[in-house]
């Protein structure tokens, strides 16, 4: 707690520390002089490189003590710092900077209180005084309490050794995590281990002999544990002998008094940066050919700490000069989360209904990576809900309407709003209301991106009554976005009246949507002996059927707990494990496979491709990033199609060996539709349509549009993002952000013949992705520096070949090419301040090559894949 007063000239800082009462005797006696060395020593290391070489920094001062004040329990010390100097490696130099003025600690029955400096000396000079406080906090007896020093609050536990010897271990400080932002998806987040011990030795009377913190703080990602630093850092105080002047003592009545007359003080700070001149250098890894690389995702990372500090007039400028590399620029500014960088993208972009669609294209790039942000200011999510409410822009811009949309939803989750704050409220009424309207869908999917437990029941509502299957199956997409613990057992019992069609007959695709929020709400025995039991009933549609055997499996495959339930619950049904019951007769595909390991990122894909009377009806292949329990969806990418089945229709299927039982139909009549749906790091963007009609669909198979390669979605977005201080008991100040940026590129084609009654699809996804950390530790004479760097590229390609000559055959094939990771690692160590600055610089380098694989799916696609390529 600082205290500021002005009086006089003097200028001086003041911290209070407090502490319980502690009886027992001066650290220091009482108007006596003490004469200390005082020695901090910071070291900064790799991880998991047993061949790294230390670096670190050593700063050593004589410390005079002088008791001027004492009455009672109560006590003032003044403190002179004597001959300095700093060290790294085999360079050593004296420091000749530090000010003669002495600074004051102020004890209250044995136990620091207040800290008193000028504040010439500068933050981290008066950081390592408050270090110096914090070392004379001690108590003489076994106990366990909460204490605040420079660390902050913490939790301290003390063991007495013996009459001389104490020590002290500290956890869980206040100041060990000051976060300036974070991400919520701890997979994307970063690991933290601290821990600090102090040990004293006293002589006989009590008074302080050596006193010795020892702090290490590991800092890795949490996706990457090998990634990162481990900090050490230690404190001693140790006694020299009693000096021999007078000292003087103060002539007050109180301790409060003799603070009274040192006060007064004062601080100024200033930041700089330039954006533009970095850009400039960066502009060849921003160009367009790097979209889908390491390189750009580099650049963009690199971009980003100096885009944060701009101000609106620069990003203006930017805008203006930089209109080649336009799309790449409003990723930049979407990351950044700032209303300065959100208001030039607006001024620049949008003009009202005069807007081009090459503006509206860009101000969509531009809400699509601002709709991953982690923290936006509160400012941008009030003006994107009022520019909803303009009513120029509903009709000529609907495109634009929705992707507004869905970013509102994204950020007022995001931002962490109080169920009780009014915007939050206004956005979850306006989004309710929107359900009445002929748009329900665009509404949902914002609903799924907002993810607010106030508006399950009504989601509910729309799954199990709405006649439209498009919106009940919307909702359900919606209601699996939420966590399994959001449902209550009611709730369960709604899911299951949908999966079994209690009360009415459901299109399968909420069926199985329904069946994987009962399975994520983790199923008990008589819940899951009913799963198998319906394998072995009388519904026909087989494709769900072979849904739910290959989800139970994948499930199985991932968690051996539910495992052992699994084959447990099958072991009891004799009726259910049999071939006639188990043996696969859909082509619905459900998969999950392992993409990479350590010492690569570990990273896994999960495939579900749904199929109806032989046609993909709804796929999708999500990229998952784990670390140890926890895991975050980095990309998904989902295919939809409805009343394809007309098209590829074979008369001759009856008749045929290959013949697949027809799913039930609804009543409901289906337009020829397809499209694609893309979630980047659980935001839901607006959906892609391939077309809407048979008339459309039939211009794309004469025309041959489709047939070459077509980008789908092209993007650099932010992914981790962090940034946090560290204060550490030597008064040094350790600074940690990491950064992290992917950037996609999705293209697709399709080739459709009717004369030879085929089709091949071909889907390829390029990843660029790039982890930027810093991490820099010291005070002003000394500061240790350590870069690093994460890159890799991985690719993901997804081919489709369908004949429906004779029969209809599918046959899927997933594969990943060969991955190379490089971490690349900088540390220096830097004298500053003295006669001769120094520096030195360890770099080191390590790749790791991860082997191409094709995944296998199933048995059941391996013979349509023989069959489909016999002839060639």
């Amino acid at each position: 707690m600082h205290l500021n007063r002005r009086k006089n000239n003097n200028n001086v800082w003041l911290l209070l520390l407090l502490s319980t009462v502690t009886a027992g005797a001066s650290l220091i006696p009482p108007g006596t002089q003490q004469l200390y060395t005082l020695q901090s020593q910071v070291s900064l290391d790799q991880l998991q490189s047993a061949a790294s070489q230390e670096l670190g920094y050593n700063f050593e001062t004589k410390l005079k003590i002088n008791s001027v004040w004492s009455k009672n329990e109560e006590q003032l010390l003044q403190l002179y710092f004597g001959e300095s100097r700093v060290a790294a490696g085999d360079k050593q130099r004296e420091i000749k900077t530090l000010p003669d003025r002495p600074f004051y600690i102020a004890l209250v029955k044995g136990q620091p209180q207040q800290v008193i400096a000028h504040t010439s000396r500068d933050e981290s000079l008066l950081n390592l005084e408050r270090g110096i406080a914090s070392l004379l906090q001690l108590r003489h007896s076994d106990s366990e309490e909460t204490e605040l020093d420079v660390s902050g609050h913490c939790r301290v536990r003390y063991e007495v050794k013996s009459s001389t010897r104490v020590e002290k271990t500290k956890t869980d400080c206040a100041l060990w995590d000051l976060r300036v932002s974070y991400h919520p998806e701890q997979a994307l987040g970063v690991d933290q281990q601290s821990q600090e011990q102090v040990q004293y030795e006293l002589s006989a009377d009590g008074a302080l002999l050596r006193a010795q913190s020892t702090e290490t703080h590991r800092l890795s990602l949490a996706a990457k544990s090998d990634a990162g630093s481990l900090v050490r850092a230690s404190l001693k105080l140790e006694h020299v002998a009693e000096g021999a002047e007078t000292v003087q003592q103060l002539q007050h009545e109180s301790l409060e008094a003799a603070i009274e007359s040192l006060l007064e003080w004062y601080r100024v700070f200033e930041l700089e940066a330039n954006l533009l001149q970095q850009f400039e250098h960066l502009s060849p890894q921003l160009q367009s050919e790097h979209v889908g690389k390491s390189s750009l995702a580099l650049a963009f990372a690199q971009l980003l700490p100096l885009a944060r500090l701009a101000k609106q007039p620069e990003f203006e400028q930017l805008l203006q000069s930089q209109s080649k590399l336009a799309v790449q620029l409003v990723d930049l500014l979407g990351a950044v989360q700032t209303f300065e960088a959100h208001n030039a993208t607006f001024a620049h972009l949008y003009q009202g209904s005069q807007t081009k669609t090459e503006q509206m294209e860009l101000l969509e790039k531009y809400l699509q990576s601002l709709a991953v942000a982690t923290h936006p200011e509160r400012r941008i999510v009030e003006h994107l809900y009022n520019f909803l409410q303009q009513a120029d822009n509903k009709a000529k811009q609907s495109k634009l309407r929705d992707t507004v949309l869905q970013t509102l939803a994204v950020l007022a989750r995001q931002s962490g709003f109080a169920d009780n704050d009014q915007l939050l409220q206004q956005i979850r009424v306006y989004l309710l209301e929107g359900l009445a309207t002929d748009d329900a869908t665009l509404y949902i999917r914002a609903l799924q991106n907002l993810r607010d437990l106030g508006t399950i029941d009504a989601l509910l509502e729309q799954a199990t009554h709405s006649k439209d299957v498009k919106v009940s199956v919307a909702a359900l997409q919606a209601l699996k976005a939420f966590p399994a613990n959001s449902f209550a057992q009611p709730q369960r019992r709604q899911f299951e009246s949908i999966f079994y069609q209690h009360r009415r007959r459901y299109d399968s695709s909420a069926r199985t949507l329904a069946l994987d929020v009962l399975l994520s709400m983790r199923p008990d025995a008589a819940q899951l002996g009913a799963l198998l039991d319906y394998l072995a009933s009388n519904d026909r549609q087989f494709e769900i059927k072979t849904y739910v055997l290959q989800k139970l499996r994948m499930l199985s495959e991932l968690c051996p707990r539910f495992r052992a339930a699994f084959l447990t619950s099958l072991r009891q049904r004799s009726h259910v494990n049999n071939y006639h019951v188990l043996g696969q007769r859909g082509l619905t595909t459900v998969l999950s496979r392992q993409l990479s390991h350590s010492p690569a990122f570990n990273e896994s894909l999960l495939s579900i491709q749904e199929v109806s009377q032989g046609i993909l009806k709804r796929g999708s292949v999500e990229f998952l990033l784990h670390a140890g329990r926890e895991q975050a969806s980095s990309f998904k990418l989902g295919i939809y199609t409805a009343g394809l089945g007309s098209m590829v229709g074979d008369s001759d299927a009856d008749a045929g060996s290959d013949n697949i039982p027809a799913d039930d139909e609804l009543e409901q009549e289906e337009t020829i539709t397809a499209g694609m749906e893309i979630s980047v790091q659980g935001s839901q963007l607006r959906p892609l349509v391939f077309f809407s009609g048979q008339t459309e669909l039939m211009g794309h198979v004469w025309g041959g549009t489709a047939s070459d390669s077509t980008p789908a979605y092209q993007a650099t977005t932010l992914a981790q993002d962090h940034e946090q201080y560290i204060v550490l008991s030597s008064g040094a100040t350790l600074y940690w952000r990491i950064l992290g940026a992917r950037s996609v590129d999705l293209n697709g084609k399709v080739n459709f013949s009717l004369w030879n009654r085929n089709a091949q699809t071909e889907i390829q996804q390029n990843t660029g992705s790039a982890v930027v950390g810093r991490i820099a530790v010291g005070f002003t004479y000394a500061k240790l520096v350590q870069d690093f760097s994460l890159t890799h590229e991985p690719k993901l390609s997804l081919n489709a070949d369908l004949d429906f000559y004779s029969g209809i055959k599918l046959c899927m094939q997933l594969q990943s090419p060969d991955q190379l990771l490089t971490y690349n690692n900088t540390r220096a160590a830097h004298l500053q301040a003295v006669a001769k600055p120094y520096v030195k610089y360890l770099r080191s380098s390590r790749t790791h090559k991860s082997a191409g694989r094709t995944f296998s799916l199933n048995q059941k696609n391996n013979d349509m894949c023989n069959m489909i390529f016999a002839d060639y």
